[in-house]
């Protein structure tokens, strides 16, 4: 609808001010208990490109901890060198619309002290991956307590669970393991024609 812009919502100019509040509902025992993994990374190259499009733009991250292991974290690093993003370590308490059509956020500053308040044109949440299949919906098919299939179900005739229906997952771990699924499949049928 914006032809790949990333502008405000109520007046479609372009943003000056954006913040990603990470771990929106994860990492909450109200919510979804579990880390989703993947969320970190993508604010962060969601960051990158709004910092691409508007080179005068200011980005701030609000994060209880970053994730970005192995290759991702030289990414971050180049992005925790950008002056125009802030990467601020606390947890979001409210999020409010403001009188400019804007929001503004409260956080707690954990690294800093003392809470903060900031008007951003954009926040962006960064909310978990959750599974749909329901308890009881498949026969024999076993959930592990954040609902997501048992990986260790090779003896289930049928399912060999793949991708993020074993726990939330990035592309290239989902790309792998399902590959590994697919080789297991092919050894099962191997095995039972003998």
């Amino acid at each position: 609808p914006t032809g790949g812009k990333i502008v405000r919502r109520d007046n479609g100019e372009p943003v000056k001010k954006v913040a990603f509040v990470q771990c929106a509902g994860s990492r909450d025992e109200n919510h979804l208990p579990y880390c989703s993994s993947i969320c970190c990374l993508a604010s962060i190259k969601q960051a990158n490109y709004v910092r691409d499009q508007y080179p005068e733009s200011k980005v701030s991250i609000f994060y209880i901890d970053l994730r970005a292991p192995g290759k991702y974290e030289a990414f971050y690093k180049k992005m925790e060198g950008d002056k125009n993003v802030k990467f601020i370590k606390g947890k979001v308490a409210r999020i409010e619309q403001d009188e400019s059509g804007g929001a503004t956020v409260t956080v707690e500053d954990i690294l800093g002290g003392g809470k903060l308040k900031e008007s951003f044109d954009l926040v962006v949440l960064a909310t978990g991956m959750e599974p749909t299949m329901k308890t009881g919906a498949v026969e024999n098919v076993v959930l592990n307590d954040d609902g997501f299939m048992e990986l260790d179900m090779q003896t289930v005739d049928g399912f060999i669970p793949a991708g993020v229906a074993g726990a939330p997952v990035d592309v290239t771990t989902s790309i792998q393991n399902s590959t590994g699924a697919a080789l297991l499949a092919f050894q099962c049928g191997v095995v039972r024609r003998g």
